[in-house]
């Protein structure tokens, strides 16, 4: 599932320190997600951890954040991140603030069973624009409600 956003948060939140989150990743992803940890290095990091902090205060237990294979799918994207949690996986797209995906559109087309998805507006998709998925993908622009995040990736 992806799940796109902006996050734009206006409350002060505490954050563990990095060496804290990848200890605590570490003792509950499996091995071969430990080759892609999400690194402090990374663009996406702070907006990654930050939303993982909303996921936890909103009662999700967040056992990975990784590398998405999203990263540089749309123009200005500042980075994405896997989310892996008690409730599901997902993923979310993180543009530089005070950027949207307030510009785009979504086009779903299924066929042989499949489902395609391609992009048309702002930002800009990178040159392949297309996903491709055995299952529908829900995409949800701004920062989803914890009722939607359960049932979403509950039901993905």
């Amino acid at each position: 599932m992806i799940l796109a956003l902006n996050v734009a948060i206006g409350v002060a939140l505490l954050f563990a320190t990095p060496q804290l989150v990848l200890q605590d990743q570490a003792a509950k992803c499996n091995s071969p997600d430990r080759l892609a940890f999400l690194q402090a290095g990374d663009p996406a990091y702070v907006d990654a951890m930050e939303l993982a902090q909303i996921l936890r205060s909103r009662g999700f237990t967040v056992k990975c954040v990784l590398r998405s294979t999203m990263e540089g799918a749309f123009e200005g994207l500042e980075g994405a991140a896997l989310y892996r949690t008690d409730r599901g996986e997902f993923e979310a797209l993180f543009l530089p603030k005070p950027l949207t995906f307030a510009g785009m559109i979504v086009i779903e087309e299924q066929q042989n069973g499949r489902y395609t998805y391609s992009f048309h507006g702002t930002p800009r998709p990178w040159p392949a624009n297309r996903v491709d998925s055995p299952r529908p993908i829900s995409f949800v622009f701004g920062m989803p409600t914890t009722s939607w995040l359960s049932g979403m990736i509950n039901s993905g």
